[in-house]
Parts: structure tokens; sequence; C-alpha cells
């Protein structure tokens, strides 16, 4: 039987569509970029984009105001009160024989002291710490929405059946989540933790006080990558937690929920505990005071901690939990979330 050309024209491939290759790894970058294009596509993140940005300037913008009224405040504001000698009380005319007024040049120096104080985030290394630290809230919450909308937003609108017919297998349609997620925490933590120094220089000729590089080594870059890179596993540990009751409950509200939940409900209820552990004598404070010690926010804060010792914006010496403490209860945390997530993925009858 012949076939006509034009049947046989008519039943090629379009040229705008590239087929790739069907190995595990190529199909799964695939399908991080669908996930990424999907977010590309939504108003919500371009909406969440910007309150980043804003959120991200909004700190250094504040020490920048504060450093402007510390500056241009009277001289009155920088002299010390003195109490009465000998414990008299009453009117006093003038100031005390004990108290003499300061100086020009020792208001002067008190002024100044306060001001370098006061303005020592807009400058690095302290710029970085406070970019950093401050994303570790704000950025996390905005994240958990977006992160949210993922895995939720496909039982949400009821396509979670049809993205599972497509061809690839569920394992990999969670890791093109997981690894468009991790994408998104890279390009947020490197953005806004690069605008809020850029932020913290641009405002920093108000205090008068010049940048200091006697930091800045080979070293210190180094470890300022390893503090960066840390904060990001924070942030994607919420991306997990987001991610695994998005998927547990089937629905964005429940992983949105949770995640919040979870990042403002862990340091209380650790202060909680900690409390009782005092109260409590004994063993069962001790096991009380203890708990927090397992937290998230906990062993992250220590590996942060432990790299703020290098980059010279100071750190305890003494953390709660040690380095190989902190590494072995996350990685526990990243196993249990991300392995339930792909349990319940894998066995969840999706037919309804």
């Amino acid at each position: 039987m012949n076939v006509s050309p034009h049947v046989s024209a008519s039943a090629q491939r379009s040229s705008s569509v590239v087929m790739g290759r069907l190995d595990y790894l190529p199909v799964v970058l695939r399908l991080i970029g669908m996930e990424l294009y999907k977010l590309r596509r939504r108003a919500m993140s371009k909406v969440l984009g910007i309150i980043a940005i804003v959120l991200a300037v909004l700190p250094f913008a504040l020490v920048a105001f504060g450093t402007f009224a510390t500056a241009n405040a009277p001289a009155g504001s920088f002299t010390s009160s003195c109490q009465p000698a000998n414990g008299q009380s009453g009117p006093q005319q003038g100031p005390p024989a004990n108290c003499p007024t300061p100086s020009p040049a020792q208001v002067a120096q008190e002024r100044q002291a306060i001001v370098q104080a006061t303005s020592a985030p807009l400058r690095l290394p302290d710029a970085m710490n406070v970019a950093v630290q401050y994303g570790l809230i704000v950025g996390i919450v905005l994240l958990v929405i977006l992160v949210g909308t993922i895995a939720g937003g496909e039982y949400t609108t009821g396509t979670i059946r049809l993205l599972f017919i497509r061809g690839p297998t569920r394992t990999q349609f969670l890791l093109a989540k997981l690894g468009a997620s991790f994408i998104v925490i890279f390009m947020t933590v490197v953005v806004m933790t690069v605008l809020g120094v850029l932020t913290g220089q641009l405002f920093n000729p108000v205090s008068g006080i010049s940048q200091p590089g006697a930091f800045w080594s080979g070293v210190w870059v180094g470890h300022a990558l390893l503090f960066l890179f840390i904060a990001m596993l924070n942030w994607f540990m919420f991306a997990t937690i987001a991610i695994f009751f998005a998927t547990l409950g089937r629905s964005t509200a429940a992983g949105v929920v949770a995640g919040i939940s979870w990042l403002f409900v862990e340091p209380i209820l650790g202060g909680v505990l900690s409390l009782l552990g005092n109260i409590s004598k004994g063993v069962p404070g001790d096991f009380l005071k203890a708990i927090p010690n397992y937290f998230i926010g906990t062993n992250f804060g220590a590996l942060l901690n432990d790299q703020g010792q290098y980059l010279a914006f100071g750190g305890s010496s003494t953390p709660a939990v040690s380095v190989v403490h902190a590494v072995i209860v996350l990685f526990v945390y990243f196993a249990f979330f991300i392995g339930l997530t792909w349990w319940i993925n894998k066995r969840r009858d999706v037919t309804n």
C-alpha cells in the first residue's frame, strides 16, 4: 500500500518540538524546567519576588535612618547622667560637683562610638550576617507560600492524575519539585544577600565611617560561601516540610500552614521546654532541656554560629550542640521528610 507524500509530510513532527533524551536524569532536568516555568508564569511568584526585594532592603534602610538620627542628635543626648553624691536628694542647682560637664571633644567621641555601633550592620562583614539572618525569617515565610503551591497545587486544581499519566515516574516528579525548590532558594538567597549588602554600602556614607577591609581574604570568602550554603539548606528544610505536608494534606493550605507554623512554634516551644527544665530538677529537668537540642532551628543555628566565628561577626564559642551533632540531626530530618513524602507519593491512589 502506497502512502501519499502529503500524508507522510503531515505526520512529521513540528520543528518547534525538541525531543530530549529519555534517560532518567535528563527527564528529571526537563521536569525541573517545567516546574520553574509554571512558577515563572504565576502572578503570585512575581508578587512574592517583589516583596522579597523590598524586605531585603528594609532592614538596612531602617539602620541607616537610625544612624542618621544618632549622628544628628543634640549634644545633650551624649552626656552621661550623674546621681547626687552621698545619697543626697531633692532639687539640685546645676550639675553635681562630682559630675563635670563633658567637653566638646568627649561628646564628639561618645557620638562617634554610638554611631559606629549603630551603623555596623551597614558594613561588611556584619551586613552579610544581617541579610542572611533576616532572610531566615521573612524569606522562609515567602518560600513556604511559594513551595506549598508546587506540591499542593496539583491536588487543589485536580491535575495530579493527569500529571502522573504523562510518562515519567512519580519519583521523577517529586525530584523535580525538590530540584525546582532548591533552584528558587539558591537564586533568592543570593539576590537578597547581595541586594542587602549593596544597600548597606549605599547607605554607609551616612555614618561617615569607611568600610573596613582587614577581614578580607580567600579564607573569609570560602567561609562566607559555606555560610550562605548552610542558609540555603535551612530554607530547603522548610521547603521539604511544605512539600511533605502539602502532599500529606492534598492541598496548598496544608503545606503553607504547616511550614509557617513550624517556623514560629519551634522557638516558642524551645523556650517553654527550657523554662520547665530549669524549674524541674534531676533527670526530668535535664530531659526537658535536652529536647530543644534536636530542633531544626537549634542545629542550623549551631552550624551558622560555627561559620560566624570565621567571618568576623562573632558568635558564641560554646554553641548548644556540636557541629557533628547538628549535621546528623539535620540529615535525619531531611531523610524523614523526603523519604516519607516519596512513600506517600508512591503509594497514594490518585484515580479519584
